[in-house]
This record gives structure tokens, sequence and C-alpha cells, in this order.
């Protein structure tokens, strides 16, 4: 007979698995599949994860807690991608630039 509500999973596994989740790099959907987990749950975890990392005390007892410094490393980690982005933008907009041009005339030179 099947369990109603589906696995459980220790409180251990799941700090584990945002931990993973936060510090890899990879996308959720990758880590929940090598971890044996649906993305939705893992998204959960990561979710009360971050909800109770500021006042685990006050905010949900029970919940997982995340330590400082694994957000401080998510934080770095992000803000890195998005200067990655911020350069990528901009050479496709000096790009577009270039392409927009009118052609020289007569011809090439």
């Amino acid at each position: 007979m099947s369990n109603r509500y589906g696995k459980r999973y220790t409180k251990q596994f799941k700090e584990e698995a945002v931990r993973l989740l936060l510090t890899s790099g990879k996308p959720a959907q990758q880590m929940a599949r090598d971890l044996g987990v649906s993305d939705v749950a893992l998204g959960e975890w990561k979710r009360e994860a971050l909800r109770n990392s500021g006042q685990p005390e006050t905010v949900n007892p029970k919940g997982l807690w995340l330590n400082p410094v694994i957000l401080e490393q998510e934080n770095l980690r992000l803000k890195k991608e998005v200067e990655t982005l911020r350069q990528q933008r901009d050479i496709l907009k000096k790009s577009l630039g270039i392409l927009s041009q009118d052609p020289l005339p007569g011809g090439m030179p």
C-alpha cells in the first residue's frame, strides 16, 4: 500500500538538498533529478529555508533553517551571473547598432 502523501524526507535531507541547490550552480530541475525528488518539492524547501533564514525562531520553529554563509555564497554567485548577463546584453546592443547602420555608399571599399 502506498503512502497517501508521497515520500517523507528528514529535515537534514531537506537542508542539505537546499544547500546543494544554492551552492552547486545547477538548475533546480537537474538538482531535483539528481537527488531523486520532484522539482516542486525542492522549490518549496528552498522557499521555506529562505523564508526562515532571517529569524528561524519566530517564523517557523519546525521549518528549515539556512546558514547565512550559504545565502552569501548564493548572493555572490547571482551577482556574477548578473554581471555576465549584462556584458552579453551590451555586446548584443553594440552588434545591433553596427548591423543596423546604413551600408556604405557605392558598395564595399
